[in-house]
């Protein structure tokens, strides 16, 4: 890992804002209530050099990029470094808090590259061997709370705790960012197969339509031809079989126009209300035999929002699959300042609470013999849009289809 997150590095400054102010209570504590005779003004020094280098970092973490392992291994040996310095005043590696020098090991093992953390580990073996033959030792101490070995006990103890605190603190927080990085990973990995699986189908789906153009065509010549002789009576069939001919035409016309555009716009800027209620019309007559009701609610006026073809598809293939399981269908929409809700509703026979979760799956249906494809599609459309899609069975039978999009992105 060449860096950590800012919510790590932000952890780390905590983490050493604990250590430093456990050192500058034991001195408080040592100086103050004890009376020992202790280099207050180096100390002072010391602890507020780390301090404020702790106050950068702070800072960084706030402000700046991810911090790099070069940054990191920085900080973590002016860490060492001031740490040696600390106990080369007060009393070398006879202070219990030279077990303080895990700390910056624990957190490069954990994050940094292993050159990094084999330097670091370099620095602190020098360190501490420096303050096991140079340093100066701490006055001795007799007094109510024993002898200078108890208050070293006391010590070790205290330091074990403040080190274990931390290092645990650290280490778990850190576990808990690497799944969510993971998490993170996997969802990118799933998207991008849905990607490669969707750029397929618009190649096939491409294909497709250049090859339905030529005997569509025929079609029309064809029935051109048989009206131009057919008896009345049989006019107003020819005339129905030749504008289903059309509008098959118009669809592959319009696919083939929008395919590779990244946002395949209409007519402009609508009201929410308007696209909707013109979306339903325009759905009512591939589907006359079925009955939909619209409902719109929200605060205010409703939003202006550009009317986008693949949006149009994605609706349309949620109606049919309502349609497909009963007569009646519902589509409810809802805003509010941030996002737009569409339910759509219908009373069906509804889709096994197994089958639920896999739903928008390619080639996974709740219907007999069917594809899945129209609801892998919408919601790769709805996805597109920075949205959702939630296929669940209905309170009382039926399905019902959460769409939830963001204002934002329906917006020119």
């Amino acid at each position: 890992m060449s860096t950590v997150s800012s919510s790590g590095a932000l952890l780390l400054v905590h983490l050493r804002s604990v250590a430093l102010a456990t050192q500058a209570a034991a001195v408080a504590v040592a100086a103050g209530l004890l009376g020992m005779q202790l280099p207050l003004a180096i100390d002072a020094l010391i602890l507020g050099a780390l301090a404020g280098m702790n106050a950068l970092a702070y800072w960084y973490a706030r402000h700046g990029d991810e911090p790099s392992a070069w940054v990191l291994t920085g900080q973590l040996a002016f860490d060492i470094v001031g740490l040696t310095a600390f106990l080369y005043f007060n009393g070398g590696y006879a202070n219990p808090f030279a077990s303080l020098f895990l700390l910056p090991l624990a957190v490069a093992a954990t994050v940094l590259p292993m050159r990094h953390t084999a330097a670091l580990t370099a620095l602190v073996v020098a360190g501490y061997s420096l303050v096991m033959f140079a340093y100066r030792p701490l006055p001795h101490y007799h007094g109510s709370l024993g002898d200078s070995f108890d208050l070293h006990l006391l010590g070790m103890w205290l330091s074990l705790v403040v080190a274990a605190l931390v290092i645990a603190a650290f280490v778990a927080r850190l576990a808990a960012a690497l799944r969510l990085r993971e998490a993170h990973l996997a969802q990118l990995r799933e998207a991008a197969l849905r990607g490669e699986q969707l750029a397929a189908l618009g190649a096939l789906a491409a294909g497709t339509a250049h090859e339905l153009s030529t005997p569509l065509s025929t079609m029309a010549v064809l029935v051109g031809e048989l009206r131009a002789t057919a008896p009345a009576e049989q006019r107003a069939e020819l005339d129905l079989l030749s504008q289903q001919i059309e509008r098959c035409r118009g669809v592959l016309t319009r696919n083939l126009t929008v395919t590779g555009q990244g946002r395949a716009e209409g007519g402009g800027r609508l009201g929410l209300e308007a696209w909707l209620t013109a979306l339903v019309e325009h759905w009512r007559q591939t589907r006359p035999q079925a009955a939909v009701r619209l409902s719109c609610s929200g605060p205010g006026e409703p939003p202006q929002v550009v009317a986008d073809e693949t949006l149009r598809q994605a609706l349309f293939s949620l109606l049919d699959n309502a349609a497909d399981a009963s007569a009646a269908v519902e589509l409810a929409a809802r805003w509010d300042a941030k996002a737009l809700r569409l339910d759509i509703a219908d009373r069906g026979p509804g889709v096994p609470r197994e089958l639920a979760p896999r739903l928008g799956q390619p080639f996974v249906s709740g219907k007999p013999g069917g594809l899945g494809l129209g609801v892998y599609l919408a919601r790769a459309v709805v996805e597109r849009f920075g949205g959702s899609l939630a296929i669940t069975p209905r309170e009382g039978g039926g399905t019902l289809a959460q769409v939830a999009l963001p204002l934002t992105a329906l917006a020119a």
